[in-house]
């Protein structure tokens, strides 16, 4: 069997099952999100354009991603929304098959790390499962989980040198 390690203070071995339960999860969540984005009858440029509005009237977003929300997001708003449901769509797909996972894991964190500081919410927040999502994002970079039942058990073998797999 495929074993994974992680270093804490000693060796310690993870089996890669675990890994794998994790990584399909979280391509769960991308695809279900995404789904919901691409079938509403709303434009998701504008769910997204209201959501930033409710969000930065509530106050609780740090000044610098206030200030990328207001110069960068919002006057590109049609093309971030688009990038956001390709992102979703990305990294679900590649999470579920095991297809460059941490290249997918990598695009995972940085939606859920955006969709958190569009909160206000912090990794601390005891209120944030968008902490708990970023996470899992986060293990997975490391945990070659798509080396078990995923298209990387095959690429890692052509060319085990990746850092994509």
């Amino acid at each position: 069997m495929l074993r994974t390690m992680i270093t804490i203070e000693e060796k310690k071995y993870v089996p890669a099952y675990l890994f794998v339960i994790l990584r399909i999860y979280l391509g769960v969540i991308l695809i279900y999100t995404v789904y919901g984005k691409l079938s509403a009858d709303t434009p998701f440029v504008d769910e997204m354009l209201v959501y930033l509005k409710i969000m930065m009237g509530r106050g609780r977003m740090p000044s610098f991603y206030l200030h990328f929300l207001q110069t960068v997001v919002i006057p590109h708003a049609k093309m971030f929304s688009y990038m956001v449901m390709a992102g979703e769509l990305t990294a679900g797909i590649g999470l579920l098959t095991g297809t460059c996972t941490r290249l997918c894991a990598l695009i995972a964190l940085l939606l859920f790390l955006n969709f958190m500081l569009s909160k206000g919410r912090w990794f601390w927040s005891p209120d944030s499962e968008d902490a708990a999502v970023f996470f899992i994002a986060f293990v997975l970079i490391p945990g070659r989980a798509g080396r078990l039942f995923g298209v990387d058990q095959f690429l890692a073998k052509k060319w085990p040198k990746s850092l994509l797999w």
